[in-house]
């Protein structure tokens, strides 16, 4: 059986390791360029250096090296970032510890979702080239699949979830929500985090990228219907007296939460 192989390159962040076979992320490391490194700069002005940060949806910590350029010397403050398929985080932990950011970032194997408990991912790259999963990872490593796409499902890889609340993070000023359709969910039980520390928040729109992602995760999750409807945008405007929403935030899928 075959593995996907992968490629480090040198950027301006430390030493990243991509699959050769991630579709999207790893075409635009071929060409030089850092994944996203524009809008993660933008978003260096919204981010308060001496607080942590909560990442999930982490990949391989493309994003979570750069985070981790924001912070300041302080040792109160790091980037927590959660990766819940096993072999994408493998490369997550390798891209930290080859970079000796150990005492910078903390890494979990684990989904972010409104319990803490086991779960499972989809099995089929639905936002990417149609592949199976596993398959991409094995025996058809010479096929592309979008790895960092994968939602929440029924028939994938099992999985460990917890939730923001269940975290307890300190000093929390800024959330990065990469999660594929599970945003509602999660956000449901984050209430009492947000109330507590109100950071700014950074969630992929189901209303930008169209709802396939969100509707695989309510079709795989149906006992959790209050958690699904859930809209942190109204919570946080209106709740909790947010100042500002950026939406499409530098023209992409993500929306902005200013408190």
């Amino acid at each position: 059986m075959s593995r996907a192989t992968t490629t480090t390159y040198q950027t301006n962040y430390g030493r990243v390791t991509l699959y050769n076979n991630d579709m999207f992320i790893n075409g635009s490391f071929s060409r030089g360029e850092y994944w996203d490194e524009k809008n993660l700069q933008n978003l260096r002005h919204y981010i308060d250096p001496a607080k942590n940060i909560l990442e999930f949806g982490g990949h391989c910590g493309t994003s979570t090296l750069v985070y981790a350029s924001f912070l300041s010397n302080s040792p109160d403050s790091k980037v927590y970032v959660l990766e819940p398929q096993r072999q994408l985080y493998s490369l997550l932990k390798r891209n930290v510890e080859q970079n000796s950011l150990d005492d910078r970032i903390s890494h979990y194997n684990k989904g972010v979702f409104c319990y803490s408990g086991p779960g499972k991912m989809h099995n089929i790259d639905i936002d990417g080239a149609g592949g199976h999963v596993e398959k991409r990872y094995h025996d058809e490593a010479d096929k592309l699949c979008n790895f960092g796409g994968i939602g929440l499902g029924s028939e994938g890889e099992t999985i460990q979830m917890t939730t923001i609340d269940d975290m307890h993070i300190p000093n929390l000023g800024f959330i990065h929500s990469d999660a594929q359709g599970s945003e509602p969910f999660i956000f449901w039980a984050a209430q009492k985090t947000l109330r507590e520390h109100r950071p700014v928040i950074l969630y992929e729109d189901k209303d930008h990228y169209g709802d396939y992602l969100y509707k695989q995760v309510v079709k795989s999750y149906p006992d959790y219907t209050e958690a699904s409807t859930f809209d942190v945008k109204e919570f946080c405007m209106k709740e909790l007296g947010y100042r500002k929403i950026v939406e499409r935030f530098e023209g992409g899928i993500d929306n902005l939460l200013l408190p």
